[in-house]
């Protein structure tokens, strides 16, 4: 969930040069032309390593300086592209010592700090990694650069999270929750966007630990900030897992919204999580009977030959058509494709619940008198299923009558079968009144 939007160093690019007309000191000037030639040989690792270090032992002799520390960067550069973590963590310390002696400005030392943590970020190796942040949080403690400090902070518990390390993320995530609050416990105005940061750490340790109720307590008090314009990343996160508890709750709308949200902001920050958040969004569309498609939207639409998204969206065809065989089909031939996915195997069953019971209601309302073993039938299921799912429907007030038990028969009132009618009739209406609203603009 990486969000970082520093401003970060450009390869090969120096900041903050300052030419002057007369001499200077000659020493400074040879030791900043070898800085340059060896840039220019850096594609050759063990070339580059050998004209940048020659820089840095210079730079130590004369005393430390900027070219010292710009060479010093070079060569983390280079062990980082040849993955020779030790060398890497060896220099850094080098590059920290550098930090902590004020031989370059606080503005310059903070960004070369925060570019080497975006680039440590990209790599696969949490272990090599965490040590990173960690050295780097120990100096930042000195120097006391506190908004570098929290965003270094926030990427170790990242990597804790991935690691599992519960308990040494709770310790790291306390002072965090902390910093952004006042003596009294309040959220500090200024704060919020960070607190929320703290917050999304705080779901994902949750959420991995399956601490529903944890869970929930943390989400609420995401809900409760005002004050904060976080990252769409972050915000998608949190609305995500509103969505998941919700859906826990059987709050089929409430997650609808909040899966709406997660994704329109997973897709304002163009990452893949939208794909995923989409797939929940329509399972609770359905789930919620809304009678709008969330895969007609324009946003949605781009996603339509998405893998996961093309399984689901025949599974939404074959619900609003009630077309029970063709769902059941699609269930079956797309399992990997829609079951793999943890969240919507464990939904399924209300799903298809929540599916037969608007089947049925279609199947019965245009009689007043059928027996349970052919609404069974036509509905793919068992006769204890269906005669459980009408038994459901009459105590909703979703059909009008009762179940006759000797018989085996559901027999319907006349108020069931007029509403149907009544219900054919509003449609017939309504498509007219649309094709004669149409035929007026055309001939208008």
């Amino acid at each position: 969930m990486s969000d970082d939007d520093f401003m970060f160093e450009e390869e090969g690019e120096d900041f903050g040069l300052e030419y002057e007309d007369d001499d200077g000191n000659e020493e400074e000037l040879g030791i900043e032309n070898k800085y340059y030639n060896a840039k220019v040989q850096r594609d050759d690792y063990a070339v580059g390593l050998r004209e940048f270090q020659q820089v840095v032992d210079e730079d130590k002799a004369a005393g430390p300086s900027e070219w010292g520390f710009r060479a010093t960067k070079q060569i983390i550069k280079l062990c980082l592209r040849e993955r020779r973590f030790d060398l890497v963590l060896e220099n850094y310390g080098r590059m920290l010592d550098f930090v902590r002696s004020s031989a370059v400005g606080r503005n310059y030392a903070e960004k070369s700090i925060n570019n080497m943590l975006e680039r440590v970020s990209a790599n696969a190796d949490a272990a090599f990694s965490r040590e990173f942040y960690q050295r780097t949080l120990d100096v930042l403690k000195e120097t006391q650069s506190e908004r570098l400090w929290l965003r270094t902070s926030l990427r170790l518990a990242r990597v804790l999270l991935d690691q599992g390390q519960y308990g040494e993320l709770a310790a790291l995530l306390a002072p965090l929750k902390r910093s952004c609050e006042d003596e009294a416990g309040s959220v500090v105005m200024e704060r919020g966007t960070q607190l929320l940061e703290v917050y999304a750490v705080y779901l994902g340790m949750y959420e991995a630990q399956d601490n529903a109720k944890m869970f929930k307590d943390v989400f609420v008090q995401c809900e409760a900030i005002r004050s904060a314009v976080p990252h769409p990343r972050i915000m998608g996160y949190i609305r995500e897992c509103g969505g998941k508890i919700y859906m826990a709750e059987r709050s089929w709308a409430k997650a609808q919204a909040c899966f709406f949200d997660a994704f329109k902001n997973y897709d304002e920050a163009g990452v893949y999580q939208r794909v995923e958040v989409l797939k929940y969004l329509v399972l609770a569309s359905m789930l919620s009977e809304s009678e709008v498609n969330p895969l007609s939207s324009p946003e949605a639409k781009s996603f339509a030959n998405e893998p996961p998204i093309r399984a689901i969206a025949d599974l939404v065809q074959a619900y609003e058509q009630h077309d029970v065989q063709a769902f059941e089909r699609i269930l079956g031939s797309n399992s990997s494709a829609i079951l793999s996915d943890p969240f919507i195997a464990r939904h399924i069953t209300d799903l298809r619940r929540t599916f037969r019971m608007q089947a049925l209601v279609e199947m019965a309302v245009p009689y007043t008198r059928i027996r349970i073993a052919t609404l069974a039938q036509r509905l793919s299921a068992t006769l204890a299923e269906t005669e459980e799912l009408l038994i459901m429907l009459i105590l909703d007030h979703r059909l009008k009558g009762s179940i006759d038990q000797e018989s085996a028969t559901l027999q319907l009132t006349q108020e069931t079968a007029d509403r149907a009618q009544h219900e054919a009739l509003d449609k017939w209406a309504t498509a007219i009144g649309n094709f004669m609203q149409q035929s007026y603009l055309i001939m208008g």
